[in-house]
C-alpha cells in the first residue's frame, strides 16, 4: 500500500480549513483568513507525523484531544474558557458530520452489498470526497446552525403586555441588539410589532383604514382614517434596510410591561412601530424589543440577583 503524502495533505489541508470555517460561522465569531489557514496547515502536518513508525503515541485520545484545543487557539486566538470549548465542541462535531457524509454518500453509491474499512478507503474517490463534504456542509449550515439559532434565541424571548386606550393584548417578544429605532423629535425607542398582532389593540377606524390601504400608502393618506385620538400620537419613524430607505408609521402606547426574570418592569409609554410584514418566520415572536429599553430589565434583573 502507497502513501501519497502530498496527497494526504492536501486532503487534510483543504478538510480543515472548511470545518475551521465552519466553526466560526457556527459560532458566530470572528476569525482571520491567515489564521484559519495556518492552523489547517498545522493539523495536516500532525496527520502526516501521524503515519510515521513509532508515531502511534500520536493516535492516542488526549493528544488528539490536546491537538483540537491548539487548531482552536491558532485559529482564533485566546479566547474566555467557555468560548474555548464551545469552540472545540463545534470543531468535533462538525468533524464528525463531514466524515459520516463522506462515508454515507460512499455507501449511498455502491452497488455492493457489503463494505469493509478497507474496501471504503480503497474506494473513496475525489468525486465521493467532493460529493460528501458538499452533503455535510449544507447539514451544518441548514440544520446544525438552525438548531443552534433557536436555542439561542429562546433565551431573548420575553412576554410583554400591551395596552392603548383601555384595551390590552399579550405578545411574545425577542430582544434584537441590531434595532437602532428612535423617534425624530424626543429620541424614544421604538419598538416593532407585527401588523396583525397589534391589530386587536387599534380602533376600528384604525384596523379598517391599515387593511384597506398598502403599507406604501400609509403614511401619504393618514388623513383618511377618522380616530383622531390614534393620529394626535402617531409619529413617522425613518429607517433604513440593507440597499432600502424607507419610513415607518408609529404611536404612543399607554402602558407597556415586560416580564422577566427578576419580575415585570413597567416601561411607561413607549413608541410601537407597526411592521406589515413578518418578524418570525416560524410565528416564534411578533415584537422586536429595542436594547435600550431591554437596559432597564437587565439591571432590574442584576439588582434582584444580588438582592
Amino acid at each position: 500500500m502507497y502513501v501519497y503524502a502530498d496527497v494526504i495533505f492536501f486532503i487534510n489541508f483543504v478538510m480543515n480549513s472548511v470545518i475551521l470555517l465552519l466553526t466560526a460561522w457556527t459560532a458566530d465569531i470572528k476569525y482571520k483568513v491567515w489564521r484559519i489557514l495556518l492552523s489547517a496547515t498545522v493539523g495536516s502536518c500532525y496527520v502526516l507525523i501521524s503515519l510515521l513508525p513509532g508515531m502511534l503515541m500520536m493516535a492516542h485520545f488526549w493528544f488528539k484531544m490536546l491537538m483540537a484545543f491548539s487548531l482552536i487557539l491558532l485559529a482564533f486566538g485566546f479566547q474566555p474558557r467557555r468560548i474555548i470549548f464551545l469552540l472545540v465542541a463545534f470543531f468535533y462535531v462538525i468533524s464528525f458530520i463531514l466524515g459520516g457524509s463522506v462515508v454515507g454518500w460512499l455507501y449511498f453509491g455502491q452497488t455492493s452489498y457489503y463494505l469493509g474499512n478497507s474496501i471504503i478507503l480503497t474506494n473513496l474517490s475525489w468525486t465521493h470526497l467532493l460529493w460528501g463534504s458538499l452533503l455535510g456542509i449544507s447539514l451544518v449550515m441548514i440544520v446544525v446552525r438552525r438548531m443552534i439559532v433557536r436555542a439561542t434565541r429562546h433565551s431573548h424571548l420575553y412576554q410583554v403586555i400591551l395596552e392603548y386606550e383601555k384595551r390590552r393584548i399579550e405578545l411574545t417578544a425577542m430582544l434584537d441588539t441590531g434595532n437602532g429605532l428612535y423617534t425624530l423629535i424626543d429620541r424614544k425607542p421604538v419598538i416593532l410589532v407585527n401588523q396583525h398582532a397589534i391589530e386587536p389593540l387599534l380602533s376600528q377606524q384604525v384596523k379598517y383604514f391599515l387593511q384597506n390601504h398598502s403599507p406604501e400608502t400609509w403614511l401619504s393618506n393618514l388623513n383618511e382614517c377618522m380616530d383622531l385620538v390614534w393620529l394626535s400620537r402617531v409619529q413617522i419613524i425613518p429607517y433604513h434596510s440593507i440597499g432600502h430607505k424607507s419610513m415607518l408609521l408609529a404611536f404612543r402606547l399607554d402602558y407597556f410591561m415586560i416580564t422577566g426574570k427578576g419580575g415585570d418592569i413597567d416601561i411607561g409609554d413607549v413608541m410601537i412601530g407597526i411592521y406589515s410584514g413578518t418578524l418570525s418566520g416560524d410565528g416564534a415572536y411578533d415584537v422586536l424589543l429595542h436594547p435600550q429599553i431591554m437596559n432597564k430589565l437587565s439591571k432590574k434583573e442584576e439588582v434582584s440577583i444580588c438582592a
